[in-house]
């Protein structure tokens, strides 16, 4: 897999997502861009593109993560739950 060249974009919008993640409140795009170093504009095209995807909210001017990022951790938690009936299962089965 290390032979596929990485998309800068993707991992400026992980690292928007990742930076939203760590605060205790909404932030501005200008904290956002200074704080990654980024160009403003590229962090508000980043940011809108997540609201569109309700990945994040504009709360008051400042953004935030939004409900949609848990849609993820639900879907993970949900698949994890299936491999363990699934091996619970197996396990019964075997002791058949």
């Amino acid at each position: 897999m290390s032979s596929y060249n990485r998309i800068a974009a993707v991992k400026t919008t992980v690292a928007v997502l990742r930076h939203l993640a760590d605060q205790k409140q909404p932030v501005s795009g200008q904290d956002v861009a200074r704080a990654l170093g980024l160009p403003h504009g590229t962090v508000m095209c980043h940011l809108v593109t997540l609201e569109d995807e309700r990945l994040v909210r504009s709360v008051g001017g400042a953004w935030e993560l939004d409900m949609g990022l848990a849609l993820f951790w639900a879907r993970k938690k949900s698949q994890l739950q299936g491999q363990i009936a699934r091996a619970a299962d197996e396990l019964n089965q075997l002791e058949v």
